[in-house]
């Protein structure tokens, strides 16, 4: 198993400074590497549009809309000077934020972030484009009636999680038909403000060459974003939707702790052995041994102040019954814990991957964003890779014994998409 200090990059520092507009910007500088990678979180994502057909969904109509040009550039101009600068990036929409990504060469970061403060600070909105971003937003969300396995997931979120956390993303018809360029404009300017914006630069780079820039780019931009709190409780129960596939799909979500929580890094240890990975204890008893289904799978997602487990499955219609009471026995065994074998299989995985995310920019530039946006710091490879060594496997059991019980697995949310519902005995509200 590598150690920390085989995981670290010697020498990287991370620098974590509020800029004069007051934005947090965080700074890994990764000797050795070439790139620079930028991760800017706005505070627009879909969990704050307006609800219903007041505006849900304008926030991926934004994110869009935002690429077609921006300071003293149109359309094709601005996209232009970002290839010519190098720069591979996307604009998209989360739940909480808009996510500008990019990535260059670290000798091009300074005409890279001029770029990314135009589209941020001074976008055009075209109103010439309105109608081709509708009908963008309209096709996506046509598209997940041929998608039912996305679709199932979709459900589950909408279901377990509070609103307006549980928003899909996908948004809503009549508030895209009914969306006008200047109330577009306008939610950007009310919602894209730098107090609640996040700004990460991790590679090739220098801090303070790098606060240098932000501050003369971002002169003149100010304000304060609201933030987006749960609004309600959420549904959870048993849910199906009916569709004339040759699949029944299967999605079941458990309370987990926050990325907060010091469990959390417990609840994704014992997510992976319970399903992250093909030597898995659903893998191997559904798919492998029963041969079930084509997919199963368990994930852990951490949020700022709340946390899921999610279970899939994908079966024929014939076998989907015996499939969700297989994955709910396997569900109930998993509280006797975990085996050594499995634990040191999952800690071993756990490293490997931040090995991975340790020699990618765009991995850290990300991770440092969503550090400090959950948990208020940033952390180093260094720090993540003793928390994961620091876990024993009686801690763990302990934990799973505690916390993944049968309370536990009363609390589920189950959706199902297919020709007929199935027997979910064991979710709430059954």
């Amino acid at each position: 198993m590598p150690s920390p200090a085989a995981i670290a990059h010697a020498g990287n520092k991370i620098h974590a400074r509020i800029l004069e507009c007051g934005m947090p910007l965080l700074v890994e500088e990764m000797p050795g590497v070439r790139t620079a990678a930028v991760s800017w979180l706005l505070p627009a994502g879909n969990a704050s549009d307006a609800e219903g057909e007041a505006g849900d969904g304008w926030s991926s109509m934004l994110a869009e809309l935002a690429q077609r040009g921006a300071g003293g550039r149109d359309s094709k101009q601005f996209s232009d000077a970002l290839d010519r600068a190098g720069v591979q990036r996307s604009v998209s929409a989360a739940s909480v934020h808009l996510v500008v990504g990019a990535t260059t060469i670290g000798s091009h970061l300074d005409e890279a972030m001029a770029l990314l403060s135009d589209l941020v600070v001074r976008p055009h909105l075209p109103g010439d484009a309105l109608d081709a971003v509708r009908s963008l937003a309209i096709q996506s969300l046509e598209s997940l009636q041929d998608d039912p396995q996305h679709r199932v997931s979709l459900r589950l979120r909408e279901r377990h999680l509070p609103p307006p956390f549980n928003r899909s993303g996908y948004g809503n018809r009549a508030a895209f038909e009914r969306a006008t360029i200047e109330a577009l404009r306008a939610s950007w300017a009310e919602r894209v403000r730098p107090v609640g914006s996040i700004l990460s630069v991790a590679g090739a780079v220098d801090a303070d060459s790098v606060a240098r820039t932000m501050d003369a780019l971002l002169v003149g931009w100010n304000g304060k974003a609201a933030d987006v709190t749960a609004s309600g409780a959420s549904v959870g129960g048993v849910a199906h939707e009916e569709d004339e596939s040759n699949q029944t799909h299967i999605a079941i979500g458990l309370p987990a702790p926050s990325e907060r929580e010091s469990a959390s890094l417990l609840c994704r240890l014992a997510t992976n052995i319970l399903g992250g990975e093909t030597s898995s204890r659903l893998f191997t008893e559904v798919r492998e041994r029963r041969g079930l289904c084509y997919a199963v799978n368990a994930g852990y997602a951490g949020g700022r102040d709340r946390g899921m487990v999610a279970l899939y499955a994908g079966s024929t219609p014939e076998r989907a019954q015996e499939t969700v009471d297989t994955m709910l026995g396997v569900l109930e065994r998993f509280e006797h814990g975990v085996s050594d074998d499995e634990f040191r299989r999952a800690k071993v995985g756990m490293h490997s991957r931040l090995v991975m995310h340790g020699e990618s920019s765009a991995a850290r530039a990300a991770a440092l964003a969503s550090d400090w946006y959950r948990l208020g710091r940033c952390r180093s490879l260094a720090e993540l890779a003793a928390e994961v060594e620091g876990v024993c496997i009686d801690r763990l059991n302990d934990w799973i014994e505690g916390e993944m019980n049968g309370a536990w697995r009363g609390r589920m949310t189950a959706c199902t998409v297919g020709r007929q519902p199935l027997a979910i005995s064991a979710a709430r509200g059954a």
